[in-house]
């Protein structure tokens, strides 16, 4: 997980799209012909190179714990099975050994000293504030990570031996010009249709159900009404914010903080300053006589040609003048006073303030609490790597998480939580790590120690454990009986409204024009012109714009509606396909050229497998990813 933080985007787009396509490819194909029994300790092999059975689980579990980030749920490994997810993981470990070998068998490199500069560019290996590589720095990330700088390197020389080999084979790719006009029609072409929506108003009002009804349901549906396992997790969660509540600002440090950053809290004073610049010191002193003498600075413009537009500084602040010597007179003079003359960086000048707004900056006191604040959290994100150190030796040494909170001021929460992340009331709550905590406490057994997990964008670390299970039950149907009638009539409603929908269109069908359809409903037709495929337009979901592309033109359906369970009654009655290309075809042509060229290397990574051999050892598969081996 550490590699893809620290990289930051530092693997290229071939490498990403490839692995992507190849994975999907995969699934497709399917990999059942290349299971077969191995050894005891891989769980695959390319070739001579093997993949073991623990560095295959290490990546499986980081990649379900990234997916159920995304999905913001905890996603079961059940799930991730029936998704293909552990298959997929394998996939690309094989994909990733199969180019390692093929770059092997090339003889391609990459040097230490490129890898060392890139490091170096790395702006994640600075320490915050700072504008430089630090290597102590650099070491504290990879201890904390449990990785070692010779281990770090290698994964990246890997990594970029396996882009050069991606970016040769994939560069160069053109698009027929055939390809090309097929999918600008098939893209371009627009459908219009007349449509009836239908809403449970126009479904008619249903019944109250009955108690035997909802007994009924309950009892067919049972499953969907069991009380989920529980567990309750007991979390440490070292983030800045944490560790601030225990930092002792001064007042004289917020003080000066607020000093060093005080145009963050108002404006400076601001003066409308005019200059005139003479080519001589004894001209400027010609001119400052003669506004002595009752002369105005405007007059003195006047005579020399100079218009508003020369001698105008506008209304500025003093740090927005360029010239310190100006600066430091204009914001020294009384308001409509005239400069004696001054030395600048352009010759000597008379300067005139014709205009004051003075500052307006919040008081210290006022903004104090914010300044302590925010001096606490940087302290705190200074520190977090040290603490996070010494959370580690307390648990080498055998300490609970309770003692090791205890020991070193820190908090020790405690979630009751199902896979989704809410409470036994049903309300969603906060667990510091989210997904990732939860997927991993439902995976593990009370008193096994877990994985930490690392928040990203340096918001700290959590460790957790599962401290009780409570197990999944079948609620009663008094407990369930709120949520029973919900879904009952939710499942009620849509039925009404699908078999609305489906009489208005068998009229429609039977010949009465879906004018009269409308009206005799007393619904109102509506048109919508225009419609892509792929884009939800109006009512049309993205899935209902796809119902109406099925149908020819004159043709009827039903689509769902948005939101539902609303449903659409539409006749296509128009369909529109372009005859001529656009003038702009370079989006379509590099998505085009993408895909060509992944299509090429998955075919050449194909024939690489072939020639090498792919084994897989089902057994440990099976094992690793949690479920029973295969008889």
């Amino acid at each position: 997980m550490v590699l893809q933080t620290l990289r930051k985007g530092a693997s290229g787009w071939i490498a990403k799209i490839f692995l992507v396509v190849l994975t999907l490819s995969f699934v497709v194909w399917g990999i059942a012909d290349v299971f077969r029994g191995m050894g005891a300790s891989a769980v695959a092999s390319v070739g001579g190179t093997e993949i073991s059975a623990q560095v295959f689980r290490q990546q499986y579990l980081d990649q379900l714990q990234r997916i159920s980030r995304q999905a913001g749920r905890a996603i079961t490994p059940e799930q991730a099975r029936a998704f293909g997810l552990d298959r997929q993981v394998l996939n690309q470990m094989i994909a990733d050994a199969t180019l390692d070998a093929e770059a092997a068998r090339l003889s391609l490199a990459v040097s230490d000293a490129q890898i060392a500069r890139e490091i170096a560019d790395n702006p994640n290996f600075r320490a915050p504030g700072a504008k430089a590589f630090d290597p102590g720095y650099f070491q504290q990330i990879l201890r904390s990570n449990g990785l070692t700088e010779q281990r770090f390197v290698a994964s990246e020389k890997q990594r970029q031996v396996r882009d050069q080999l991606l970016q040769s084979l994939g560069a160069g790719v053109s698009v027929p010009q055939v390809l090309l006009e097929a999918v600008n029609r098939f893209e371009g072409e627009t459908r219009t249709v007349s449509y009836i929506r239908v809403t449970p108003a126009a479904a008619g009002t249903l019944p109250a159900p009955t108690e035997d009804a909802l007994r009924a349901y309950f009892d067919a549906h049972k499953l969907a009404f069991r009380a989920p396992e529980y567990r309750k997790i007991s979390v440490l969660a070292l983030t800045p914010a944490a560790l601030s509540a225990g930092i002792t600002v001064t007042d004289e440090d917020a003080k000066a903080e607020y000093d060093r950053t005080i145009a963050r809290f108002g404006k400076p004073e601001t003066r409308e300053v005019q200059q005139i610049v003479f080519t001589s010191a004894a001209d400027a002193a010609a001119a400052e006589e003669k506004i002595k003498a009752g002369a105005t600075f405007a007059d003195i413009a006047a005579a020399r040609g100079l218009t508003a537009k020369d001698t105008d500084l506008g209304l500025v602040a003093k740090s927005a003048i360029l010239d310190p010597k100006i600066a430091e007179a204009a914001f020294s003079l009384a308001d409509g006073a005239v400069s004696a003359p001054v030395e600048g960086r352009f010759g000597t000048a008379l300067v005139h303030v014709t205009k004051i707004v003075p500052s307006a900056f919040q008081p210290f006191e006022l903004v104090k609490p914010q300044i302590v604040a925010e001096l606490q959290l940087d302290k705190a994100k200074r520190i977090i790597l040290d603490m996070h150190d010494k959370v580690e030796d307390e648990r080498a040494s055998g300490a609970t998480l309770q003692e090791t909170a205890q020991k070193l001021g820190l908090k020790l929460a405690s979630f009751d939580v199902d896979r989704s992340g809410r409470d036994p009331a049903g309300a969603s709550v906060e667990v510091p790590g989210g997904a990732d905590v939860i997927s991993g406490a439902f995976a593990a057994q009370p008193g096994v120690e877990t994985d930490t997990v690392q928040l990203p964008q340096g918001g700290g670390f959590v460790w957790y454990e599962t401290a009780a299970i409570t197990p999944a039950r079948d609620r009663t149907f008094e407990e369930a009986k709120a949520a029973v009638t919900a879904r009952y009539t939710e499942a009620e409603t849509e039925k009404a409204v699908e078999a609305k929908a489906k009489e208005l269109m068998d009229k429609a069908k039977a010949g009465t024009p879906l004018a009269q359809v409308s009206a005799e409903a007393d619904i109102p037709l509506q048109i919508a012109e225009g419609l892509h495929r792929g884009r939800a337009e109006g009512p049309f979901s993205a899935e209902s714009v796809t119902s109406v592309f099925d149908v020819k033109e004159g043709g009827f359906g039903i689509a769902l509606g948005t939101p539902e369970p609303d449903r659409i009654v539409f006749q296509v009655t128009k369909v529109e396909i372009p005859q001529q290309m656009p003038p702009d075809t370079s989006r379509v042509t590099q998505e085009l050229s993408r895909q060509l060229e992944n299509d090429v290397l998955v075919q050449y990574l194909a024939a690489i497998q072939k020639e090498l051999g792919v084994k897989i050892n089902e057994r440990l598969f099976a094992q690793a990813v949690g479920s029973s081996p295969a008889n």
